[in-house]
């Protein structure tokens, strides 16, 4: 429990970075995927000590090989998701602790969150054969339709919030996103029937400033005053 006497609701300055995992046609477990980077800026409001809403830009990154025998068509690809989502977060615990006058200037080191939103992707997926690291020369598959294309993502999960003082908290996070696309591995129904649409995780740490507006406010009156 820390002491403050900054509330509990207002804007806070988001910035992040992680790591993504897809779930695809081609690619479904850990062994086959090539773990990518995510990097995002947001905004978030605290309405109250519980209750929060965000607004969230990513940039993703988004990769895979297949390793199915079943299927052997030593199929890669790469896909660049540019992310804006919409959430609202809940808070599992209270943010403040204590009762009474205690209360209103104590608040949790650690508050566990859930969170859930949605929001449009825009993405271009490239395929190629073999494995590594798609480069201008490589040979690369006819695209499955028409990209950039846009989606649909649910984005769902949750995380801890560390509070280390009025102004910074720093929160890891997992994030699972469902999207309404089948086209995230450019493997679209035509070359996996019956195939489900394509997903990806997120597990990423977000960085939380909250400008002491107010304070600063009061500051420079008093500064003024004198």
């Amino acid at each position: 429990m820390q002491e403050s006497k900054m509330p509990e609701r207002g804007v806070v300055i988001l910035a992040g970075a992680g790591i993504t995992a897809v779930r695809s046609d081609i690619c479904g477990t850990p062994d086959c995927n090539e773990f990518r980077p995510l990097v995002g800026i947001g905004a978030m409001y605290k309405f109250d000590p519980v209750w929060s809403a965000s607004i969230n830009l990513d940039y993703v990154k988004l990769g895979a090989t297949e390793k199915d025998p079943a299927r052997p068509r030593n199929l890669s690809f790469r896909t660049d998701v540019i992310e804006a989502t919409g959430s609202v977060m809940y808070n599992l615990l209270d943010a403040y602790s204590g009762s009474g006058g205690y209360r209103s200037s104590r608040k949790r080191f650690v508050v566990p969150y859930a969170k859930m939103g949605a929001g449009i992707i825009y993405y271009t997926a490239t395929s190629y054969p073999g494995t590594g690291d798609l480069d201008e020369s490589q040979t690369t598959y006819d695209p499955e339709r028409k990209y950039p294309a846009i989606g649909i993502v649910v984005p769902f999960g949750g995380g801890l919030r560390f509070r280390f003082s009025d102004q910074v908290s720093i929160a890891p996070e997992l994030i699972y996103h469902i999207t309404t696309s089948d086209y995230l591995d450019n493997v679209g129904p035509r070359l996996a029937p019956g195939g489900n649409k394509d997903h990806y995780g997120v597990a990423s740490i977000r960085f939380m400033y909250t400008p002491a507006i107010k304070e600063d406010i009061f500051n420079r009156k008093a500064q003024a005053g004198k």
